[in-house]
């Protein structure tokens, strides 16, 4: 990453890299819930939640008994969603034991029983409790880590317990706003190779056009 991004990081978004902060916002949003009916934030809109929803039903040849897992999963609305559509072997987890509770609470009044919620620490906690999977799912997690003074040994942890959650061939789709498609192949593609790119909406400044949000789709490939 620039130096840019790492001083607009440091500066203006360091909370966001502390569990109190996603507890109170999700304390708030769960209460919000509770008294208007509220789901809540869906991280980057609903439009890239149905690009990654359009992605894996085209190119992840995936039953809809095979198992798959949102890390961070906040309010679960992706989960949801894939749960809807058929899919039936649905986690989720997320540190922030308030997100977990407000999923739940989504999750049981949308009367769905086929994903399953545990408040988990994906850097910290023993990802060998975790069954394998057939693909994993993360929206916005892998900034959050990337905003942390030890990013970097944080994000080899990130990558290291993604690899050992995948089936052998497993899948890996990541939407990020803090690294590039670049920088995203870069740190990955040891381990994964590129099975797609979603197209993401571009901005231009100075005569250069890029991407404000990357979605990569990789298989696994060690």
């Amino acid at each position: 990453m620039s130096s840019d991004k790492d001083d607009a990081n440091a500066h203006g978004n360091l909370s966001l890299t502390s569990e109190e902060y996603w507890n109170d916002a999700y304390t708030l949003e769960f209460n919000n819930f509770k008294n208007f009916g509220d789901h809540g934030a869906e991280w980057f809109g609903s439009i890239i939640g149905k690009k990654m929803i359009d992605c894996i039903q085209k190119f992840c040849d995936l039953k809809q008994e095979d198992i798959i897992l949102d890390v961070g999963c906040g309010n679960a609305l992706l989960l949801i969603k894939l749960a809807k559509l058929g899919f039936s072997n649905l986690y989720g987890i997320d540190y922030s034991s308030p997100a977990i509770k407000l999923a739940d609470a989504i999750v049981h009044k949308e009367n769905i029983g086929c994903i399953k919620l545990q408040v988990f620490d994906f850097l910290t906690d023993d990802v060998s409790s975790l069954p394998t999977f057939k693909i994993v799912l993360d929206k916005g997690t892998y900034d959050v880590i990337g905003m942390n003074d030890e990013k970097n040994v944080k994000r080899n942890k990130y990558k290291k317990n993604i690899l050992n959650l995948l089936e052998p061939s497993g899948l890996f789709l990541i939407v990020c706003c803090n690294w590039t498609q670049t920088e995203l192949n870069e740190h990955f593609n040891d381990v994964f190779e590129v099975v797609h790119t979603i197209p993401t909406p571009k901005f231009q400044f100075g005569g250069a056009i890029g991407n404000t949000i990357s979605a990569i789709l990789y298989k696994k490939n060690v």
